[in-house]
């Protein structure tokens, strides 16, 4: 998420809902130092916009999907069920097309700088592509990597552009209302009280995450392939770039053909509008909501889907994108979950009727079709 994503969601929150969800740093560093310097109040920020609560998470262990998967928390034996569905893919260097070039002087040696493709988990409204880094070194301690431009197409032409999310995995999850590493041990501070991030992994490679979505509600990303242009690897420092690669990759990305969503009919009428939501479906990315507007509605009247409650009791929320349309009387709604999930596990919806969290939530029961 963008920082200035963070911002204008806050802005449309009423302050009511943003106390009740607000997570706190508890640790006593953190609290004794509130000057100080700290790249974690932008991660609880987004966890209280996206009402996220009571998340769990294993203790990590290596992925078959690459280390960035890390942050979908997605466990091996779903990793593994997602590749056996063909609903995710381990990419190979055979089965990915890549191109390199420096395009400036650079003042390291790009060459011993390698960016490459590991896998990909996508449904028919998003795609999570995770990338792995080699070679770059920064300052870990105060600094952090970024890519000066990213380029996301749907076509080789590289001309019709697809939304993205861009971010380095930070080698950190949330386990309840705390921060832990990915091994599940505590979150750990400097002398400074600064959060102490992680990354690299052990074997020094940085782990770079996309989610790739289209701009339109009818673009399926299933069977399609993801042009990806990545420029400039840098290193960070207050918003001021310090060390740069001067360097672009260019891939093309197939991406999965299996659909992972599953149906369920609705059939609610949604109090303080004129619409009927009909059904949905939820894969372990992502959501739609499909909606029957009456003869005088438009899009102002959507609700806003907020998140969904999970048979244990679990609050999810959603990422920060949620994408909208209509079609003659029919409309729609396109999310993605912050992390993943088993879309059996679902039991309710949370909506709210108007986009600005000044009415009541409603808590809409899910109930298989099958």
């Amino acid at each position: 998420m963008r920082k200035e994503n963070i911002y204008n969601a806050i802005s449309d929150i009423s302050p009511e809902y943003l106390e009740e969800l607000t997570i706190e740093n508890k640790t006593p560093a953190a609290e004794s130092t509130p000057a100080k310097r700290s790249k974690l109040p932008y991660i609880a920020i987004i966890c209280a916009v996206v009402g996220l609560a009571g998340i769990t998470c294993a203790a990590a262990v290596r992925s078959i999907l690459g280390r960035g998967m890390n942050k979908l928390q997605i466990d091996p034996s779903q990793q593994q069920e997602l590749v056996e569905q063909s609903a995710a893919i381990v990419y190979t260097t055979e089965s990915t097309t890549a191109t390199s070039q420096t395009s400036t002087n650079a003042p390291m040696d790009v060459d011993a700088i390698t960016v490459e493709p590991v896998s990909v988990v996508a449904d028919e409204r998003c795609a999570f592509i995770s990338f792995r880094v080699h070679g770059f070194t920064f300052d870990e301690r105060n600094n952090e990597p970024g890519f000066e431009r990213i380029y996301v197409y749907e076509d080789e032409a590289m001309t019709v552009e697809l939304d993205y999310d861009a971010s380095f995995y930070m080698g950190i999850n949330m386990i309840g209302d705390d921060w832990f590493y990915e091994d599940g041990t505590p979150l750990q501070f400097d002398e400074r009280g600064i959060e102490i991030l992680r990354y690299f992994d052990d074997e020094g490679y940085l782990s770079f995450i996309l989610k790739v979505s289209g701009h339109s509600i009818y673009k399926n990303m299933l069977g399609s392939t993801v042009y990806v242009r990545l420029v400039n690897l840098y290193e960070d420092h207050k918003c001021d770039i310090v060390n740069s690669t001067g360097r672009e990759w260019t891939f093309a990305l197939e991406m999965p053909t299996e659909s992972t969503s599953i149906h369920y009919d609705i059939n609610s009428h949604i109090d303080g509008t004129s619409l009927d939501l009909d059904s949905i479906e939820i894969s372990p990315i992502s959501i739609r909501l499909n909606y029957t507007m009456g003869p005088d509605a438009d899009l102002s009247e959507m609700p806003y889907f907020s998140g969904v409650v999970l048979k244990d009791g679990t609050i999810l929320g959603i990422g920060d994108d949620v994408l909208n349309g209509h079609d003659s009387d029919k409309a729609y709604t396109n999310s993605y979950f912050i992390r993943a999930i088993e879309p059996e596990d679902v039991a309710s919806i949370i909506l709210f009727p108007d986009l600005r969290y000044s009415s009541e939530a409603l808590t809409i029961p899910v109930i298989s079709s099958n």
